[in-house]
């Protein structure tokens, strides 16, 4: 469990207020409550700790993607099969590696999108979404030697690609002295 305690101070302190209209700028001082400052400062600061933490996961499941991809293309240089069968293999196995990705970076960027059109943030709004952020990345990505979703899928295309790649090729029997095959 997390506790985080965040102590208030409402005072008026003089700032600068400009004002602009057409070409003129007017700069008056005045005061300003800096209880507001401070709650608009840590909205800010909640959605963007989410966002960081949303965007780095996102990053973590398209490395995981292209890593992927890297791992099919490596296969296509060892095939056999025509140029246009390899590469609708590999086309189709690229595919099944992002339609699996697809659902956790746009369920990533919604939980992010949330968190920035809320009118009050609160720390535990925060904390909420970064669990959610946390349960995607486990279940996309694994954890503590698991496979996550991503990596099963990627293994999966790549042993069916394999499968329709790597071709066996058995040699007749030659028809030399003493072969047995024959008779």
């Amino acid at each position: 469990m997390v506790f985080v305690t965040t102590i208030v101070v409402v005072v008026a302190v003089p700032s600068l207020i400009i004002a602009i209209n057409g070409n003129t700028v007017t700069i008056t001082t005045g005061p300003v409550a800096s209880a507001s400052r401070h709650h608009d400062d840590e909205r800010t600061q909640l959605i963007v700790r989410v966002k960081t933490a949303g965007d780095d996961v996102i990053t973590k499941v398209n490395n995981e993607e292209a890593s992927c991809d890297v791992q099919l293309t490596a296969l296509a240089a060892k095939s056999k099969l025509s140029t246009a069968d390899t590469q609708a293999a590999i086309a189709k196995g690229e595919g099944e590696v992002h339609a699996a990705t697809a659902p956790f970076v746009k369920e990533i960027q919604d939980d992010e999108a949330e968190i920035e059109n809320l009118k009050v943030v609160t720390i535990k709004t925060e904390q909420t979404i970064l669990v959610q952020i946390n349960q995607v990345q486990v279940i996309a990505l694994g954890e503590n030697g698991t496979p996550g979703t991503i990596v099963t899928v990627c293994q999966t295309v790549i042993i069916e690609i394999t499968q329709i790649i790597v071709t066996v090729v058995v040699q007749p029997p030659s028809g030399g002295e003493g072969d047995d095959a024959r008779r």
